[in-house]
Formats: C-alpha cells, structure tokens, sequence
C-alpha cells in the first residue's frame, strides 16, 4: 500500500521530533520508529473505509488523523500530540 502524508503532517513529524528530543536524546528517533511501525498496522487493517479515522500510537502520546483514498492508497492528514 501507498502511503502519503500531507504537508500538515510532515510538519508535525517534524515538530514532534524535536519536542521529543527536547524530553529525552534521541527520543524521536525512536517516536519516528513507532511512527512507522503504526502507520504500517494502519495500512494493514481489513476495514478501509473512506472517512477521517484516528489511531492513537503505542508508545507516544500522539494521534494519526488519516484517511484510505482508496484500496491502494492511505493518506495521512495529520498527526496531533495528546
């Protein structure tokens, strides 16, 4: 599966990258790990619908806003701390 991310998105990786770093070294090396990690579970579902759905990270207070555009492409709108 595809994944693509919004340019909102990027800009939260990016962001969050640094605050978890701020917290702790090399924490958002690990926080874009599990990003990954979870995004992958994401495009794995069965249920693909085509509406806003939210997914809420393991290991980091964070939710991936996204959306299936289709069976073959899932769209990452935003990524949002909690």
């Amino acid at each position: 599966m595809k994944v693509l991310l919004s340019s909102i998105a990027k800009n939260d990786i990016k962001l969050l990258m640094r605050v978890f770093n701020a917290k702790k070294e090399n924490n958002g090396i690990h926080f874009l790990e599990e990003l990954k990690e979870t995004i992958n579970e994401i495009s794995l579902q069965s249920e693909k619908t085509q509406e806003i759905n939210i997914s809420t990270m393991k290991k980091f207070p964070v939710n991936i806003h996204y959306i299936f555009e289709n069976e073959e492409i899932l769209f990452v709108t935003a990524i949002f701390k909690i």
